[in-house]
């Protein structure tokens, strides 16, 4: 997208509550917000389930973010802790599970496979890799459901991200900092960074160094903060 910086770092990182004004008519300068549940509505229905994903949509969501990890028989999963017993019926640790053996979720479910996800009608589903090793199994799932498109894999382990990029020149992905790490960052560290990949910005960082990161305005962003919302 090419929007000028002034207006591009606040349609990309202020939350979204509904959609973008155009800041023109030419399509090139529009400000793209689309709207994620995070870990689907999951303040309401349990996280990072089927029933969460679908009521995040029902409610007119564009999509949602989900966190990944495989199973120790290479089946993506989708559950944001390394342990199972905060969300399902009894614990464990996913990556030394085969898929059969997990428990199902507390709603009743069973854990959702990354696969049967992506048959969601979602416009945009924020991939997030949790730990390492984890990328081959993720990209495998996405590609097998045809949905390379929408999705956008994410991470706070930069080397899973570089790692699926390189074998996927075509896959969208983008770098997950936390505050202080952000806080942190410099602009020659963000130079030598491939102008493709997305940057996912804490609203905390950006609030103290705006001028900072007005340089970066044109970097693509979504899915972060700016355009997820937690509900």
């Amino acid at each position: 997208m090419n929007i000028p910086a002034d207006e591009g770092l606040l349609a990309r990182l202020t939350i979204a509550r509904g959609r973008s004004t155009p800041v023109a008519d030419d399509p090139r300068r529009r400000p793209l917000s689309l709207i994620l549940g995070h870990r689907g509505l999951s303040t309401t229905h349990l996280e990072n389930s089927l029933d969460a994903f679908r009521a995040a949509l029902a409610a007119g969501m564009d999509g949602f973010e989900l966190d990944v990890q495989p199973t120790r028989d290479g089946v993506c999963m989708v559950l944001h802790d390394e342990t199972l017993e905060r969300t399902a019926s009894a614990g464990g640790i996913l990556r030394q599970m085969n898929a059969a053996e997990l428990p199902g979720l507390k709603n009743g479910e069973s854990v959702p496979r990354l696969l049967d996800v992506l048959q969601l009608p979602a416009l945009r589903v924020n991939v997030e890799l949790k730990g390492r090793p984890g990328w081959k199994p993720a990209l495998a799932a996405v590609e097998s459901a045809n949905a390379l498109d929408r999705v956008l894999f994410s991470s706070f382990e930069h080397c899973e991200i570089l790692s699926l990029w390189t074998a996927c020149p075509e896959a969208r992905c983008g770098f997950l900092w936390g505050t202080p790490e952000a806080l942190a960052l410099t602009a020659a560290a963000l130079a030598d960074l491939p102008p493709a990949l997305w940057l996912h910005i804490p609203l905390e960082a950006l609030q103290h160094r705006p001028g900072f990161w007005a340089p970066f305005a044109l970097r693509p962003s979504p899915g972060g903060l700016g355009h997820e919302v937690r509900c």
